[in-house]
């Protein structure tokens, strides 16, 4: 398997186990993951391996690296979320 392939399957893999995460989520967050995702990669489940090369300019490697590295600050992900549902 080439290191493309290895990024592009580890990317998908992460973005599985962001699917099965997302849908345990409760509603409204759930809705407000999705639109903050979609406002940051154009994708609601998060950046795709083609956003990560063309507009991130990552590396294979790079991917590879930080596909299994969560998210370093989950509060801070989360900051607009009680604003974002006042506004609902």
């Amino acid at each position: 398997m080439s290191e493309e392939q290895v990024a592009r399957t580890l990317n998908q893999a992460r973005r599985d186990l962001g699917i099965k995460y997302k849908n345990a989520t409760p509603q409204p967050l759930r809705d407000y993951i999705y639109e903050v995702n979609m406002r940051r990669y154009g994708d609601k489940l998060g950046p795709t391996y083609d956003y990560l090369i063309k507009v991130k300019r990552k590396s294979n490697m790079d991917i590879i690296k930080s596909s299994s590295t969560p998210n370093s600050n989950i509060d801070n992900l989360l900051l607009g979320f009680e604003e974002w549902l006042r506004r609902q």
